[in-house]
């Protein structure tokens, strides 16, 4: 496995802890499995070293290579001006991204997978470089970049864009993954994986050992041993900035006249912390450390009876991790991450809140607490430390990352190829062909996709339209759900049209209702195509072999439930005979629920053919039709009035004043017969070979879809294909085909094709 690690969270010689809970974990995934890594670890360019200049000079003597443990870690620089460097960020840091990646690949190094930490800039710029370069990324978010920065608008809509495009997100604690799912993330493509600690960096110290070594090496002018039974050592270690909560321990120090502060960094807001000592009264029992180096803090934690922690905000605080594996129970303010961490006595002790009186009573409880039970001691504090080994979270890294491999690279020896075709011999000579399809399904709760409450629409609801396409001499395809097929009354009268020869029929997963039944319930899995490869495997199969016991053959026909298919699936359809596909939905995007994206596609006819196994049959695939509509916003509702098709946006956005862009299918469904007529227009002046147009059966029943609520609105709607059936045969002098018609297309080469796109 080659790993390329994207992020601005990394040590270097100048800062060695900046970032290092990211190089932890990396050190112990290399340790499990071997992988072969870099790390692209960009910093912002500045042109002065003098330390003078705070954290811009440290950044300017960080050097452009290193060797970490045996790393190579490469610091580019990127341009991050000031003031609107936020915004910027993001921009700046793709465009370093990409050259430095494609450096690497130039040198030889391709990875298998970017590993990306820190969601805003970093995998924002990440996620963009790595769906250009076409490798699987994941993204790790920390804290911040989650708990924070979505409050500005720009930013939260860009990293939610990055998570709907990453390949999977890792949080480093549960709070996180609620935080980003409540944002509009999709839950089933995040994990959390917490940080672990190194018990080995981080271990059980003699308190009074620590106290004499830490005297001696800041020269404090206490001796800490000397304080008597009711002295109190405590350690407050972070980054002197305000969402520490630094001054909050200092301000606890009145409810605890016996206790001394450590307080290990250092930053920005020393000077006020000095201030607030000496106004407290408090200046010779709160002792500065300084910055003091990540492998010495140890026996900074070793010499306090507890470390208090009084952030804001918080990820997964590493803090009381390290605290806790070198015996030392903590107090942390509940929030975020901290509760997380915070499990169990001997851990230590949460605030009622984030204020000093709090801290100052959750300190006593803590202290209390070890004094009355002996087994509360330091050993007992780094036994729970232990529980969190960077091993096993190494080990369940190695597991998602190996998975996400092996998934991108199936996917990838399945590809879209032109299909074959007769060259028309003049413009004239394209006539434009239309194919009905009717996603024949049950009724059920669109909000759940549960399969607990679904009923089966009486066949007379469908036999008007039926009706309707047999005196225009259309032949509808029909797919077919589960509980369409097995319902007695609906199978018998799918039979009397292919008797009869009025219709085709062909599979449509709705995998919820479909067995075997599982716990794949829910939006995300609602697209087949994010079902476990076997589960999908076995629904299909299931649902093709009841489709022949019903109706005493098999069909080659399939339309994904909810459009999900993906490059992968397509092996599953054609080792079931299933060779022909009408599942993309041409220009939509359901990633924002965790679904395919077909923004970018075409209407064009292609085949997917397996390059793994050329023995395989390739699967044809019919999209169904649409485009980008430019619909004003002053009428922007489901019957608003399409002004035109745009042949270049792919994605919804502002266009001229009072316009936006949105996808628009080839379907009665939110239509007028006005948009009906724009999007033929659209699609014919593009010589689309087939014109896919599509409903659902539910809409032909009152109240069953949002569509048609009433016995008029079921009337109007059948009205409305009627109106568009004499429209396309008479306006565009269309000409409609059935099933069989396509077949025959794609085996004899007939397809006109245009233009030819991979999912």
């Amino acid at each position: 496995m080659k790993l390329l690690v994207l992020t601005t969270l990394f040590p270097n010689a100048a800062m060695p802890s900046h970032g290092i809970f990211v190089e932890n974990r990396l050190r112990a995934l290399r340790e499990k499995t071997g992988a072969e890594v870099r790390v692209i670890a960009p910093v912002p360019w500045f042109p002065a070293r003098n330390d003078s200049f705070g954290n811009w000079a440290r950044w300017a003597q960080v050097p452009a290579r290193e060797d970490r443990d045996g790393v190579e870690v490469i610091h580019p620089r990127y341009f991050l001006p000031p003031k609107v460097g936020m915004t910027y960020a993001a921009t700046a840091l793709t465009r370093c991204f990409d050259r430095a990646v494609r450096q690497q690949q130039a040198s030889g190094f391709d990875p298998d997978l970017i590993d990306a930490h820190y969601y805003y800039p970093d995998g924002v710029a990440a996620v963009r470089v790595a769906n250009q370069l076409n490798k699987p990324v994941v993204v790790t978010a920390r804290g911040t970049d989650i708990n924070l920065i979505p409050n500005y608008a720009r930013q939260r809509r860009m990293i939610l864009d990055a998570a709907r495009a990453a390949d999977h997100t890792v949080t480093v604690a549960q709070a996180l993954r609620q935080e980003l799912i409540r944002l509009g993330a999709v839950g089933e493509k995040i994990t959390t994986l917490r940080n672990g600690v190194d018990l080995t960096t981080f271990r059980e110290t003699d308190p009074a050992t620590a106290r004499t070594a830490i005297k001696a090496s800041q020269r404090l002018p206490v001796d800490l041993n000397a304080l008597g039974p009711d002295g109190l050592v405590l350690a407050s270690v972070g980054h002197l900035i305000e969402r520490k909560g630094h001054e909050l321990v200092i301000k606890a120090l009145a409810g605890l006249p016996a206790a001394h502060l450590l307080i290990a960094g250092d930053g920005p807001t020393r000077g006020a912390l000095v201030n607030e000592a000496t106004t407290l009264g408090v200046t010779d029992r709160v002792h500065f450390l300084g910055r003091v180096p990540h492998d010495s803090l140890s026996l900074v934690y070793g010499a306090a009876d507890i470390t208090v922690l009084a952030s804001s905000r918080e990820g997964w605080p590493n803090v009381l991790l390290e605290s806790m594996a070198s015996g030392t129970p903590c107090v942390a303010t509940p929030v975020w991450g901290s509760g997380e961490v915070i499990r169990a006595p001997e851990a230590g002790a949460l605030s009622q809140d984030r204020s000093p009186e709090a801290i100052a009573a959750a300190i006593r409880t803590v202290r209390a607490a070890t004094r009355a039970a002996p087994g509360l001691g330091r050993s007992a504090t780094r036994a729970y430390a232990a529980r969190h080994r960077w091993d096993d979270i190494a080990a369940q890294t190695a597991t998602l990352y190996e998975g996400i491999i092996r998934t991108h690279r199936a996917q990838q020896t399945v590809r879209a190829k032109p299909t074959l075709h007769k060259p028309a011999s003049s413009p004239d000579s394209y006539r434009p062909r239309m194919l009905v399809t009717i996603d024949t399904e049950e009724a059920f709760d669109w909000s759940s996709f549960t399969g607990k409450e679904h009923s089966v629409c009486h066949p007379k609801t469908l036999d008007r339209f039926q009706t309707l396409c047999q005196r225009r001499a259309i032949t509808p395809l029909y797919f077919l759900t589960w509980p369409v097929i097995t319902n007695n009354r609906s199978a018998q009268y799918f039979r009397r049209l292919v008797r009869d020869q009025m219709a085709d029929l062909g599979l449509h997963l709705h995998q919820w209702v479909t067995p075997p039944l599982d716990e794949f319930t829910g939006r995300y899995y609602s697209y087949q195509n994010n079902l476990p490869q076997e589960c999908l495997r076995q629904k299909l199969a299931m649902l093709a072999t009841r489709f022949r016991d019903v109706f005493g053959f098999d069909t080659d026909l399939h339309r994904a439930g909810r459009y999900g298919i993906d490059p992968q699936s397509y092996r599953i359809l054609a080792d079931l005979n299933l060779l022909f596909d009408f599942s993309p939905s041409a220009g939509f995007d359901f990633s924002a629920e965790g679904g395919p994206n077909f923004s970018a596609m075409g209407n064009q006819p292609f085949s997917m053919v397996d390059e793994e196994a050329p023995a395989r049959p390739p699967v044809h695939v019919t999209p169904v039709c649409g485009a980008h509509a430019v619909k004003y916003t002053r009428t922007f509702n489901t019957h608003s009035h399409t002004a035109g098709f745009d042949r270049t946006r792919r994605t919804r956005k502002p266009t001229r004043a009072g316009q936006s862009t949105i996808p628009m299918r080839l379907s009665p469904e939110g239509a007028t017969l006005e948009d009906l007529r724009a999007l033929t227009r659209h699609l014919v002046r593009e010589r689309t070979p087939v014109l896919t147009f599509t409903l659902h059966s539910t809409s032909l029943t009152p109240g069953a879809t949002d569509y048609t609520e009433t016995d008029r609105d079921v009337d109007s709607f059948i009205d409305l294909c009627a109106q568009y059936f004499d429209m396309f045969t008479q306006q565009f002098d269309g000409t409609f085909i059935g099933a069989s018609d396509v077949r025959k297309a794609f085996q004899h080469g007939d397809v006109d094709q245009v233009d030819n796109r991979s999912i």
